[in-house]
């Protein structure tokens, strides 16, 4: 390993982007062991023409491939600067998986990887971009694209949807549709920007009440995925753009925490996705600790310690985090999800069975298993 790195698996260390990199075989595993991604990515296609009002057609994203990489345009504006999509192409959005499920099916099975849940890739754009017009057909056409691209191996690929969630009245219907398709988890922004009324959105408003009402009575998941924050051309634009977004999520669990979300909807499951696990344990710590020494003024009284409905209501995902897996005690083993998050830069694609080994290594065969694929198979209906 070189002078002062901290990664703890050697394939790690000055890996190739995922479209130079081979799938690596898997190793036979402990009886019982199901290797399950719950976090994958795939690149939508120019999907939103053809799925939109006629008369909103002109109005519509676009994709398309030029001058090497993949472009998406709203309002005839490329949503990135065209001078970062080849980079886009060459770093990861080239790799034959991420459009195509034959190609993806090959580097899952070679790497062990039995099934996967799916969310989008440039959907993340669109939600940084701010307030965008049209969100009902914008997430509606993805919902519908996304359902016939995993109807290729449903056995095997299982989508993320997005619901209603700017207009809480619409929120039953809206996340039926998303059940009706076949959803395995529902999705909202960690920035949900502003409602069908033009007001800021705040989950823990008592507005969105009947919004986590939806969600709870459909009984899927709802999942935030890191990817929101704006990047910068500063130096160092990169490696500070992707370490803060790998920061955690305290702020949004705290307002579900601390906002009694939990206590109103006690069905309710969140997923916290692709930050690790890391942040979890500190959080939970500070989390216990405000309540008692702020209980005078804490508004509203919960009916348990804030670290109960982490281990109750709540889940993270990770791909490698030896850390979070020497402290899984303080965290709860059975809230812990693996995932490959192919073929992200960071993804495990080309060390997967070393990824996975790693977690045996750290923690007990049964609770190694749940965190690889169990858990994920039941809270997700993957089965």
């Amino acid at each position: 390993m070189p002078d002062g790195t901290v990664l703890e698996i050697p394939q790690m260390v000055g890996i190739a982007h995922p479209p130079l990199r081979s799938a690596q075989r898997a190793k036979a595993w402990p009886a019982g062991t199901r290797i399950i991604s719950a976090d994958s990515h795939i690149l939508e296609g120019d999907l939103w023409i053809d799925r939109f009002p006629a008369h909103l057609r002109d109005r519509a994203p676009r994709m398309a491939f030029k001058d090497g990489g993949w472009e998406l345009l709203v309002n005839g504006q490329s949503m990135f600067p065209p001078e970062r999509n080849p980079i886009l192409c060459q770093s990861l959005e080239c790799v034959p998986g991420m459009t195509s499920v034959p190609e993806r099916l090959k580097d899952l099975d070679i790497e062990g990887v039995e099934k996967e849940l799916l969310f989008p890739q440039r959907l993340f754009g669109l939600n940084m971009a701010g307030d965008i017009d049209f969100r009902e057909h914008i997430y509606s056409a993805y919902n519908s694209w996304v359902a016939e691209f995993c109807a290729q191996a449903p056995d095997r690929l299982f989508f993320t949807a997005i619901p209603n969630f700017w207009d809480p009245a619409a929120a039953a219907e809206s996340v039926q549709e998303c059940k009706r398709l076949g959803a395995r988890c529902l999705m909202v922004p960690i920035n949900p920007r502003k409602d069908v009324n033009g007001e800021p959105i705040y989950y823990n408003s008592p507005t969105m009440d009947p919004f986590w009402a939806a969600v709870q009575d459909s009984g899927i998941p709802l999942c935030f995925h890191i990817g929101e924050n704006l990047p910068t051309g500063l130096p160092g634009a990169t490696g500070s753009f992707v370490l803060n977004q790998m920061q955690g999520f305290r702020p949004i669990w705290g307002a579900l925490t601390f906002g009694g979300v939990f206590d109103r909807f006690p069905g309710l499951k969140v997923v916290f996705v692709e930050a690790g696990l890391a942040w979890v344990a500190s959080m939970l710590h500070d989390a216990d600790m405000i309540y008692s020494a702020f209980s005078i003024t804490m508004e509203p009284k919960l009916a348990h310690q804030p670290s109960w409905y982490w281990r109750n209501h709540c889940y993270a995902t990770f791909m490698t985090d030896p850390v979070g897996l020497e402290i899984i005690h303080r965290i709860g083993p059975e809230t812990a999800m693996w995932s490959s998050d192919y073929p992200h830069q960071e993804s495990t694609f080309g060390y997967t069975s070393s990824a996975i080994q790693a977690v045996f290594d750290k923690v007990d065969v049964e609770s190694a298993q749940a965190i690889l694929g169990k858990t994920a198979l039941k809270l997700f209906r993957m089965e």
